[in-house]
């Protein structure tokens, strides 16, 4: 062995072993360097032995940058390292690692195909009972039951109640008229018999019956 690559020496020289680390072998050299050192040790100063400890320094740091770890201390686990292109042990082993990705991939392919093909059975199975737009094929309840429902506009004949739901209250309320700003609503006999949708304030009637009075002659009303 090379007297600058005892390294045996060297860690008992610096009161360390090979498992101590970088930075603890850093501090433990510059220490005993400082110590060494003839500007501490003046005439009484082993340089020989300063220059060897710097010389076994630096093989150390080779040694480091080579292997990750310092000389005699045990190799980083397998598991640590980053597996090598030119380990041909490492290139064997990288397909175990894939291989169980592609089963499971199969096995979702698999999952959503057999859910489709239970969907499709049962659209089939239940085709019958699927609304459609013809009110004279089949299924023609549930389809009246997926229109739009108009919305309820005035009539003639409602009763207050009716009006009120479709109108809100009105501004100014007389059993026989039921005022909404400029227009009106009629009553006789306690039905709707007429009104009058203004521009301003429109009621809530089709459009081209913005002015609707009950047939006959407007007078006193037989409510008997």
């Amino acid at each position: 062995m090379s007297e600058d690559t005892d390294f045996v020496s060297m860690y008992e020289e610096l009161g360390l072993d090979a498992e101590c680390g970088m930075d603890a072998f850093k501090q433990a050299y510059r220490r005993r360097v400082a110590a060494l050192h003839p500007d501490m040790q003046g005439d009484d100063s082993d340089l020989p032995r300063l220059q060897r400890l710097n010389r076994m320094y630096e093989a150390t740091l080779d040694f480091h940058r080579l292997h990750g770890r310092l000389p005699g201390a045990s190799a980083p686990p397998r598991a640590t390292r980053a597996p090598a292109s030119s380990d041909l042990d490492e290139a064997a082993w990288a397909p175990d690692i894939e291989a169980p990705a592609a089963p499971r991939g199969r096995r979702r392919y698999l999952l959503a195909g057999a859910l489709l093909a239970a969907l499709l059975y049962w659209l089939g199975a239940h085709r019958t009972s699927i609304p459609t737009l013809d009110p004279t094929g089949p299924g023609d309840s549930a389809a009246a039951a997926w229109m739009p429902r108009p919305s309820r506009q005035l009539e003639l004949g409602m009763d207050p109640d009716q009006a009120r739901r479709i109108l809100g209250d009105p501004t100014v309320e007389h059993p026989a008229r039921w005022q909404y700003g400029p227009s009106w609503v009629d009553f006789e006999c306690g039905r709707v018999s007429g009104w009058y949708s203004a521009p301003a304030r429109p009621l809530q009637v089709e459009r081209d019956s913005a002015h609707q009075v009950a047939a006959g002659p407007r007078g006193a009303a037989d409510c008997s």
